[in-house]
């Protein structure tokens, strides 16, 4: 998949992407602020160091450029009905 910009660079540019893979075309699209989801922080412990293993940033934030990155661990469960080592997060993002 590629990103091309469908407004101007003059323009904030946010992306949101269900999974953060190929997060360098995000930079080079020139997106200001990527949001992705997906990775549920490995929900379980030690699971986490293999979505570490999987995703450039698989959860928190990331700067690559003037592209920033945050991945959320998100609300929701996969399989099992609860989380060990891992959190649970809402992600409120305020733009000014």
């Amino acid at each position: 998949m590629s990103i091309t910009p469908l407004i101007p660079n003059s323009q904030f540019l946010i992306l949101l992407d269900h999974q953060p893979y190929r997060l360098e075309e995000a930079q080079h699209a020139a997106i200001d602020l990527q949001i992705s989801g997906h990775t549920h922080r490995g929900q379980l412990w030690p699971i986490s160091w293999v979505t570490d293993a999987l995703y450039e940033c698989s959860w928190g934030t990331l700067s690559k450029g003037q592209t920033t990155v945050c991945v959320t661990s998100g609300l929701g469960i996969w399989g099992a009905k609860y989380r060990i080592g891992t959190q649970s997060e809402y992600l409120l993002v305020n733009l000014r």
